[in-house]
């Protein structure tokens, strides 16, 4: 059993594997191409958009698992802060997948900057926040929230600020608050299960196992309550999600 059990996993990551090598190839060029593009029409494309949604779309299907997503009403039509816990890299496609064509932008730590390639698209995909210090991070979050509101985009972001895949929430960072709170818009939390199990941090082999995609109602800061009181309610919300 064990033996047979081995050889599907071994199958079903051979398979997925091949199809996501594929979708690589196919939207190689056109990524290029996208990346080069000014960041107006990069973000405000429509062609742009629904090739980027398509690309979030097949990478999702490439892994050939079962995926149920519930609440994605609960996202705006207008830009908001979605926020999600971080267990896998396939956390992307799964959480950029949501907002279909709409243009948006992720918050990412320069401390991903270690490659060449992620030297190259990060800074065409993502807003790098500075984390060496925490007047170099409100630097750049504040040219973050200004870019944010020219350009009228949804904000993406892991909280936890890094991927665990020991199923647990870990504490938040405190920026995505005050992202929100000078943006005036929304948090949406949207907690992801399952995936860690699925494709965690140095594995090879692909475990079959269902996702669920949970997206909670947009929540607002109230008058009374301080960032780090509206941090830790949003948090909570993503540990209620755990124990049901």
């Amino acid at each position: 059993m064990r033996l047979l059990s081995s050889f599907l996993a071994l199958l079903h990551t051979v398979l997925s594997r091949l199809l996501l090598l594929l979708i690589m190839v196919v939207f190689c060029i056109p990524t290029i191409l996208f990346l080069l593009l000014p960041d107006k029409i990069r973000y405000h494309n429509r062609l742009c958009n629904q090739m980027q949604y398509a690309f979030y779309w097949l990478l999702l299907k490439g892994t050939l698992l079962p995926i149920r997503v519930r609440g994605a009403e609960n996202i705006p039509t207008t830009p908001a802060v979605l926020v999600a816990n971080h267990q896998s890299s396939l956390d992307i496609p799964l959480v950029g997948s949501l907002l279909y064509a709409a243009p948006h932008v992720w918050l990412a730590t320069n401390e991903l900057m270690v490659s060449p390639i992620l030297r190259f698209i990060l800074p065409r995909t993502t807003v790098l926040v500075d984390v060496s210090s925490p007047i170099a991070g409100m630097r750049t979050l504040l040219k973050a929230m200004d870019m944010i509101q020219e350009q009228k985009l949804y904000t993406v972001l892991f909280p936890e600020g890094g991927r665990f895949s020991d199923g647990k929430i870990h504490d938040f960072f405190g920026g995505f608050v005050i992202l929100a709170k000078k943006t005036g818009q929304p948090v949406v939390p949207i907690y992801l299960e399952g995936i860690g199990k699925v494709y965690p941090k140095g594995v090879f082999l692909l475990r079959w196992h269902p996702i669920d995609v949970v997206v909670g109602a947009p929540m607002m800061q109230e008058a009374d309550e301080s960032n780090e009181a509206f941090s830790q309610r949003v948090r909570a919300w993503f540990c209620h999600q755990q124990e049901d």
